[in-house]
């Protein structure tokens, strides 16, 4: 039975200058580790999704260093902005040889729909009800099973609204009756999770960089200092691949990559 083994990177946040670091973690060094890693796994990735916050301030040369990076992927990458990403300049910065800009990829049996949650000048999601009316056609026009990718994810794993989606009951409400959805991939909260809402299977990836503990307390609503409620984990780096089988079965694992070593 033939499998799609589809890699989802996330919250790379890729600087201009190498020399620079968020949090201790220089994002391109911990980047090129996840890349070494991907590289190795057997049976190979057919593609890669890169889920967004490709770089943290959207700048050209942010975007030319991780043109870099990803021409060492062994496979096609499509990628999609994030929070942190100007669109752009991500679509002048990442162009051609095995950097694509879709909104879906057909693959055996199955369609990946890249899902734009990017709200401008601002870090919560939004799928705007254009985008939502893209996604119903494009599900009602295909039987093929069905992968949704994003950046923001529907699931409330935080209190504070920087991490939400501003909209997730609409856009939920509008994809609850499309049975051939398998599953759901997004990014941005810097964290693992692995759960059903009702019918639906909803993922979220760790980052290539820095991984985040998120408070629950309903006061971080009314703090914008992000770290009062957040902890940082430098530990490890991490990255999902998703097998996507021809009889619409789907199955996952997170992959760990150690932090380098600075001793």
């Amino acid at each position: 039975m033939q499998v799609t083994r589809t890699v989802q990177i996330t919250d790379l946040h890729i600087l201009a200058d190498d020399n620079d670091d968020i949090c201790g973690v220089r994002p391109h060094r911990s980047l090129a580790r996840v890349i070494d890693d991907i590289n190795t796994l057997s049976p190979i990735a057919d593609m890669v999704i890169a889920s967004g916050d490709l770089t943290d301030a959207g700048s050209s040369a942010a975007y030319r260093r991780l043109r870099e990076a990803l021409l060492q992927l062994k496979c096609a990458v499509y990628v999609m902005a994030g929070n942190h990403d100007e669109t752009e300049a991500m679509r002048f910065g990442l162009p051609g040889e095995n950097i694509f800009h879709q909104t879906s990829v057909d693959c055996a049996g199955w369609k990946v729909l890249l899902i734009d949650s990017k709200t401008p000048d601002a870090s919560y999601g939004t799928v705007s009800k254009e985008e939502i009316a893209r996604i119903d056609q494009v599900l009602d026009e295909t039987d093929s099973s069905i992968l949704l990718a994003m950046h923001h994810t529907p699931l409330r794993l935080c209190a504070s609204p920087s991490c939400q989606m501003r909209n997730a009951d609409e856009f939920l409400t509008a994809i609850k009756n499309h049975r051939q959805i398998k599953g759901l991939v997004a990014g941005h909260t810097h964290n693992e999770v692995d759960e059903m809402l009702g019918q639906l299977r909803i993922m979220t990836t760790p980052s290539t960089m820095v991984q985040v503990t998120h408070n629950q307390d309903e006061a971080c609503k009314a703090n914008d200092e992000f770290w009062d409620y957040h902890t940082a984990d430098i530990s490890r780096h991490g990255y999902r691949v998703i097998d996507l089988h021809a009889d619409g079965c789907l199955s996952t694992e997170v992959r760990w990559v150690n932090a380098e070593s600075h001793g």
